[in-house]
């Protein structure tokens, strides 16, 4: 082999082959795309048709996902107030709890046993506490007193009938 270089690979050092390649003609660029009027509009009319059928769609999966949400909610506080209920039932069977109500609502006793009621010796009768018949009809003015005594029957009056004899 020969380890002299040529006159051949001289010729091809890079720095010729770069001169080479800036002396060919480079091809011509090519300008950039943009849209005329015209494809802009049908490009967004085609975006919204694309919206527009999926809006569709997923507004009644979102409306469906909320109604779902509100039923279960419903559904909760149904069996809170059946659980609730059947509580309720439950202490209506125990005798102990029905004979307390008894004499904590109605104030019943049972036999044998004696009811006391204490009244405080310090309380006075009080009349403010009801109103007669003459402090009412002293606070009301004259055309007052005259349709209360129109629109009302006497007490006497059986029925309002007048029986001509």
């Amino acid at each position: 082999m020969n380890t002299e270089p040529t006159s051949r690979s001289r010729r091809t050092v890079p720095v010729v082959s770069r001169a080479r390649e800036a002396q060919q003609p480079k091809p011509p660029k090519q300008p950039k795309m943009r849209f005329n009027t015209a494809e802009f509009g049908v490009l967004a009319a085609v975006a919204i048709i694309i919206i527009g059928t999926i809006w569709a769609p997923a507004n009644n999966y979102f409306q469906g996902r909320s109604e779902i949400n509100r039923l279960n909610d419903s559904i909760a506080a149904k069996q809170a107030e059946k659980e609730r209920l059947l509580d309720e039932i439950d202490r209506y069977e125990d005798e102990a709890w029905i004979r307390e109500e008894a004499r904590r609502r109605l104030g019943l006793i049972e036999e044998g046993e004696i009811a006391f009621r204490v009244i405080d010796p310090n309380m006075e009768a009080d009349a403010s506490v009801t109103t007669s018949a003459e402090e009412l009809t002293a606070d009301l003015t004259w055309y007052e007193i005259l349709w209360a005594s129109i629109a009302t029957p006497p007490a006497d009056d059986p029925g309002g009938v007048l029986v001509e004899e």
